[in-house]
């Protein structure tokens, strides 16, 4: 009976030294001032939307980096905020390192296509049709699109599902410049998207007429139409004559001069 109180007496002992250990250690490191700040940030490009220097001078602001602050001190509430409220930043993370260092992480958003409204305003759009706003300080080279649009600018970011976008073209839009971004070829030699009223047209490189898409049905196959036939005479006078190069009919391009 004695040994086996004993056995409990230094369990419970033991125990209890673990728990104002734990209490020491964390209060011991929560009081460690903070030694710095990095930021991690994936995206496909040398440049991008994303200025990880202002990022950083946010967060140094809000750590309170030059003052030494202590890691209890940290509002990772605000930090959370700050990458999460950037419409440029599509996943990202926060968290204090090992090395008494906090640790931000960001993925940017990779858009495929630029929207142009009629007032000249104008948004990107992912492959997975994420709206995000323009910025005056990059401007990446991709397939644009302009014409008969009608869309409010947001602030942050939006969806193509969102019932302010589903009638304005950017969903059929972004429809048609993914399916020219899968052939290499169409890539090179497809510029912009026009919309004209219910119709969608092409802009292609050397090519004076109008190339008439029409809308979304089949888009692959008149794609693909286009393609042989910029093969056979692109770079050649055999389309000067032509006004426009109709894509709409099933099997064929309907040309007229």
């Amino acid at each position: 009976m004695v040994k086996k109180i004993l056995k409990i007496a230094l369990w419970v002992i033991t125990g209890a030294a673990l728990v104002v250990l734990f209490i020491y250690g964390r209060n011991w490191y929560l009081n460690t001032p903070l030694k710095g700040i990095t930021f991690e940030l994936e995206r496909n490009h040398d440049r991008g939307f994303v200025d990880k220097d202002t990022v950083l001078s946010y967060a140094k602001a809000i750590c309170g980096l030059e003052q030494q602050a202590k890691i209890s001190s940290i509002d990772m509430m605000k930090i959370h905020k700050l990458l999460s409220d950037n419409p440029w930043i599509e996943t990202s993370s926060a968290f204090i390192g090992l090395n008494d260092t906090l640790m931000m992480q960001a993925k940017e958003f990779e858009p495929v296509l630029r929207v142009y409204n009629q007032e000249k305003r104008s948004v990107y759009v992912t492959s997975e049709g994420v709206i995000i706003p323009s910025s005056p300080n990059y401007s990446p080279r991709m397939i644009i699109a302009s014409g008969q649009f009608h869309f409010p600018v947001p602030k942050g970011n939006g969806k193509i599902t969102d019932s302010i976008y589903a009638d304005t073209g950017i969903p059929e839009a972004l429809t048609i410049a993914k399916a020219i971004q899968k052939d290499d070829f169409l890539a090179g030699n497809i510029g912009q998207i026009y919309k004209n009223y219910n119709e969608y047209e092409l802009m292609v490189n050397n090519v004076s007429a109008r190339v008439i898409l029409g809308d979304t049905v089949a888009v692959d196959q008149r794609l693909s139409r286009l393609k042989t036939l910029l093969e056979q005479y692109g770079g050649t006078d055999e389309l000067k004559p032509f006004k426009t190069l109709n894509l709409k009919y099933k099997n064929q391009i309907v040309c007229t001069k």
